[in-house]
């Protein structure tokens, strides 16, 4: 610290002690930060109250145990000026005295300011640092400082910028961000397709109207703006719409589940909710241009509609409906294509474009996907039916439109339902691979003040009914690039059979190095630094710089920058370090659960903060926090549905108004009501089941590259594939038997009608 205050070019320098303090009656922990107050309000001016210098403020000292909470810490916390805030060190509690609250700008996370003494006495951190603050003096060269800070920092050391820092920060948030993000394209896509659609179906409804129209003098380029003008009028009220209750949903949504919609990635942090006006016209723009493009081709075709034919109502279903099977194969092989391309900037966008290259890929193969489903519908003798299947052929170009609405919107539900059932069912299977003693005592994580003494660890496992115990040490393992640290994992593990307690992914092929510790790292550390099994690698583990092998890699969703695993007894050896975070007890065959588990809340001291679990509540726990992340997803999925629903509706809709002439006749011919319905019936099943065919096959490529792409290259989480098949089939049903009733539902007005006033529109 002396020798950095003294380089050539340093204006002034502040020493910091950061430590994540167990709370005591609260959930989770909190960061106090070590300062010494006069040093401190040289960088940071919102420091001043520290100092004693500020008018009727007392300084934080050691004798005082004085804490000043950020406005986030005293919100969350229930806390203000005069109240205690309990932490605990180890198995023992401190006590902290509010002294006041920084102003909100000062920190921006729940943490308290502490003087330094305080924190290097209190929490084993005499002699040490955390960080060292440092201000450049006026036309200094930050590069030769840099250089010379960088000469005088021992091994494991980093030098950062504030924007270096920030962006530490953004890059844990940043994969999360770009998933919601192309959820919103997906849902902006999927209503730029319904717009179309019923825009298309509107003009077929009105397809009369406009030949009368021509027949007047009503010129087709008029015509063509007046419907873009109605598709355009219809932008314009959905994106106002939809950005007024996108702001009103966005508030209740941080207000209830936080900045990351209850996943739990930005725990302890209370976001401000805040609307940028240009973002807000960004969007209602874009949703105004997808309606323009949504409402352009059906304004065309309208446009193009033959005069006198179009005078005929017996005439809707003309038109003959082109396959473009080659422009499906295309544009799947260009998303093929894509997948080849690395993420950019860290961002799985080659995968996003891959999918949404195969969900229109898939809208163009409709009328193919109808002709050969037709092709292979099976004879029967039924009037209704017959009439039906005649019916979807000749009116195949507009039966399309409804069945290209439920090929996106299932294909989506399909795909994220494949892909979260994957991801719960691989989490629960991992949950019981890393979980296999019988009873766990945890106490704090890397970083925190919390840990178990070995007397404490020496009581438990000398407790009646523990047959053995092993110990697992959470701490942090330094770069020497200057990479943010990652998780060490100290756990009691025989090297030559890690794969019983760990779910090992890719393992060295070659001997292990005799000259290195054994290390194991988690997936997201092997992409993030492009570790490979069988590498010798150079880390600082305990102020020492430690060669290392890695064995093997391992799948691990819980810690997302990285972690890495080692034998505890190395870890002992290399750093003296003997507390413990975990205690993992196997009992013996007869010990009750519950009892070992009293016998521990006995022997550890009373007010202390630990989890005492089995495995059992752990797994319930994990896929309950899971089930509470991925609960807008299920949201997500019934929107889906609705949508393809809505998509059966407005065509059969249209397509009824359209059709009053043919039911008049069919009526005349001896129809009965009942068998016009099982028609409709059946022309709606019928719809509803190719496109639910079709979108589970294109939800079934959407989910591999979800799984295999985009959520590898977001989150570095590898998954087992796992179908739902139960939950696919229940959909599948309820989404047929919804298109055969609601087809039922929009006839009834035609069927209600007089067959005779039907047929008199053709005369």
């Amino acid at each position: 610290y002396p020798r950095i205050a003294r380089v050539e070019g340093v204006a002034a320098v502040s020493p910091v002690v950061e430590v994540e303090a167990k709370l005591i009656g609260a959930p989770g922990a909190i960061r106090l930060i070590g300062v010494d107050p006069f040093r401190s309000r040289l960088l940071q001016p919102s420091f001043a109250a520290l100092a004693p210098s500020a008018a009727g403020a007392a300084p934080v000292s050691p004798a005082t145990d004085l804490i000043y909470l950020s406005a986030q810490a005293a919100r969350g916390l229930n806390l203000a000026a005069g109240d205690v805030l309990r932490v605990q060190t180890g198995l023992q509690s401190a006590s902290l005295s509010v002294a006041g609250v920084l102003p909100s700008g000062a920190l921006r996370q729940r943490a308290g300011v502490v003087d330094i003494a305080f924190a290097q006495r209190h929490f084993d951190r005499l002699g040490k640092l955390s960080r060292i603050d440092v201000r450049l003096a006026s036309g200094s060269d930050a590069a030769k400082v840099r250089e010379r800070l960088q000469a005088l920092s021992p091994a494991g050391v980093r030098l950062t910028t504030p924007g270096d820092a920030s962006e530490d920060a953004l890059r844990l948030s940043r994969a999360y961000r770009s998933n919601l993000s192309a959820l919103a394209l997906v849902a902006l896509f999927t209503g730029g397709f319904f717009v179309y659609s019923t825009q298309a179906l509107l003009a077929l409804k009105r397809r009369r109207e406009f030949a009368i129209l021509h027949a007047v003098g009503f010129t087709r380029r008029a015509q063509f703006a007046a419907m873009l003008a109605g598709g355009i009028a219809v932008g314009i009220a959905g994106a106002c719409l939809g950005s007024a209750l996108g702001v009103v949903v966005a508030r209740l949504g941080l207000a209830q589940l936080g900045a990351d919609l209850g996943a739990g990635f930005f725990r302890g942090m209370r976001p401000s909710f805040s609307v940028h006006p240009l973002e807000i016209a960004a969007f209602g723009a874009a949703g105004l241009v997808i309606a323009m493009l949504g409402a352009a081709r059906p304004a065309l075709d309208a446009a193009r509609i033959a005069t006198a034919s179009a005078l005929k109502s017996g005439d809707v279903a003309s038109g003959e409906s082109r396959t473009h099977v080659l422009a499906a194969l295309l544009l799947s092989g260009l998303a093929a294509v894509a997948l080849l391309a690395p993420p950019v900037n860290g961002l799985p966008l080659p995968g996003y474009v891959a999918i949404a290259l195969l969900l229109i890929a898939g809208v163009t193969a409709a009328p193919a996907i109808i002709k050969l489903a037709l092709k292979c519908a099976p004879t029967l003798g039924a009037a209704p039916y017959q009439v039906a299947i005649a019916q979807i052929a000749g009116a195949a170009r507009y039966a399309s439109l409804s069945v290209a609405a439920i090929i996106v919107s299932f294909s989506l539900m399909s795909s994220m339902a494949i892909m979260v059932a994957s991801f719960r069912n691989s989490l629960d299977a991992w949950t019981q691979r890393l979980l296999p003693a019988d009873v766990y005592v945890r106490v704090g994580y890397a970083g925190q003040s919390s840990f178990l003494d070995p007397a404490s660890v020496a009581l438990i496992g000398r407790l009646p009914g523990v047959e053995r115990i092993e110990r697992s040490r959470f701490s942090q393992v330094q770069l020497h690039n200057g990479e943010r640290p990652l998780v060490l994992i100290a756990r009691s593990l025989d090297p030559r059979a890690a794969e019983n307690v760990l779910w090992i992914t890719r393992s060295a092929e070659q001997a292990a190095s005799v000259n290195a510790v054994p290390i194991w790292v988690s997936e997201a550390a092997a992409d993030l630094l492009d570790w490979r099994a069988g590498q010798l690698r150079e880390v600082v583990i305990g102020g020492r710089t430690v060669r290392t092998f890695v064995r093997g890699v391992w799948r691990d969703y819980e810690h997302q920058s990285g972690a890495v695993v080692m034998p505890h007894e190395a870890y002992v050896q290399l750093t003296g370090d003997r507390t413990v975070n975990i205690v993992w007890l196997w009992l013996e065959q007869d010990a009750s659960s519950d009892e070992v588990q009293a016998a521990i809340r006995d022997t550890l001291p009373t007010g202390s903060e630990y989890d005492l679990r089995t495995p059992g509540e752990v797994r319930r726990r994990s896929l309950a926090a899971f089930d509470r992340t991925f609960a807008v997803t299920y949201l997500l999925e019934l929107v889906a549905v609705l949508i393809g629903l809505f998509g059966i509706a407005a065509g059969m809709s249209a397509q009824v108004l359209a059709r009053r002439g043919e039911f008049g006749a069919l009526r005349h011919l001896g129809f009965t009501r009942a068998q016009v319905g099982a028609m409709l019936a059946i022309e709606g099943g019928a719809l509803g089941g190719v496109g639910v065919l079709a979108g589970l096959g294109t939800g079934a490529f959407v989910s591999l590259i979800l799984i295999h792409v985009v959520n590898r290259q977001s989150f570095h989480w590898s998954m087992d594939l796992s179908i739902p098949f139960g939950l696919l089939a229940t959909l599948s049903a309820a989404l047929i038997g919804s298109g055969a009733l609601m087809a039922m539902i929009a006839g009834r007005q035609a069927m209600s009608r007089e067959a005779v006033d039907a047929v008199k529109e053709d005369w």
